[in-house]
């Protein structure tokens, strides 16, 4: 067996070539359950018209999320660890570079001696036979167990100038593991909202009455649910959540005065349980009271003076495990 070339390669990838960690166990799949709960009021007014109206909703989902086996030192869904591992690829590159100026600024004026080349060897062969052919831990195993053969060999000089970058080499954890929506995962909503709004619209004179609701109370199983949530992503060490936003189904209700209308989340809650939900714990419940400025169950003349809030009560988990087969939750 030659050497020479593997302990080429060995100096060239330095020591930032991390010894990977053991790996953990990767848990089974998990219910995603997001429950969203909503009361408030809106109104608006102008001199001679005005509308007053209470909402009052419910949004709940309850899916399944295959995890990663293994995991990465990048969160895609943040973009502070995007920044970061861009940094580290860039100082990777970077210190690469070095490595090689600092390698060919070495004079070694012989091959190494017998006895090094027999430990060289020795450090090979038991690299080969732990790490079963993969190169990335051979380098590693022979790094770790020669840590002398990181450094010049004797004799060798630096011309002036050149960095010396044998130490150790910062590198980010792998602490984020991903959770995959599958095809035919199970999956079940409930949407209810209970929004009534009554006015008066001055007409020719008189004044009129102005009634308007959104009524309905939707529950269903939807297979493929989890395929709104492609790729989540969870911080094991922080024990923190990202989600792609909050991604409801959408279904047809029937209502009493305006027909068919959607069951979807209101823009601005949707939007505000979307933020929460970006590096939220794994499991928590959050509330907050928001000011509006959309109407939601209120339709306002074009000169109207417009107010509404509403308070958002948030549940949340990716905690619990499931066994195929079994009823998901209600709540």
């Amino acid at each position: 067996m030659r050497v020479s070339k593997f302990l080429r390669a060995v100096l060239l990838c330095g020591t930032a070539v991390a010894v990977p960690a053991h790996a953990k166990q990767p848990p089974g799949p998990r219910i995603l359950k997001i429950d969203v709960r909503v009361e408030g009021s809106e109104g608006w007014q102008t001199k001679v018209s005005s509308e007053k109206g209470t909402i009052s909703e419910r949004f709940f989902l309850a899916t399944v999320l295959e995890p990663s086996d293994s995991l990465d030192a990048m969160n895609p869904l943040d973009p502070d660890s995007m920044r970061k591992a861009q940094d580290s690829s860039a100082r990777h590159i970077a210190n690469m570079q070095k490595i090689q100026e600092r390698n060919r600024a070495l004079a070694p004026t012989a091959p190494p001696n017998a006895a090094m080349q027999q430990q060289v060897n020795q450090a090979i062969m038991q690299a080969y036979a732990k790490c079963k052919g993969d190169e990335a831990c051979i380098k590693a195993a022979v790094m770790q167990s020669n840590p002398g053969l990181m450094s010049p060999p004797p004799g060798a000089t630096m011309r002036p100038g050149v960095p010396d970058v044998s130490g150790p080499q910062e590198e980010e954890k792998a602490v984020y593991r991903q959770w995959f929506g599958l095809e035919g995962c199970p999956g079940k909503f409930r949407a209810t909202r209970n929004d009534i709004s009554q006015g008066s619209v001055s007409d020719v004179g008189a004044s009129k009455p102005w009634n308007h609701e959104i009524k309905f109370d939707i529950a269903q199983s939807k297979p493929s649910l989890c395929l709104s949530y492609p790729m989540s992503v969870v911080n094991e060490e922080a024990g923190t959540l990202f989600l792609p936003g909050f991604l409801f189904p959408e279904a047809a209700a029937m209502q009493k005065n305006a027909g068919s209308v959607s069951a979807t989340v209101p823009g601005e809650i949707g939007a505000w349980v979307g933020k929460a939900l970006n590096g939220a714990p794994i499991a928590g419940t959050k509330s907050e009271t928001i000011n509006l400025t959309r109407p939601i169950v209120v339709l306002p003349l074009a000169n109207a003076s417009y107010k509404g809030s509403v308070k958002i009560t948030l549940t949340w988990s990716l905690t619990e495990a499931h066994k195929a087969g079994t009823a998901l939750p209600d709540k």
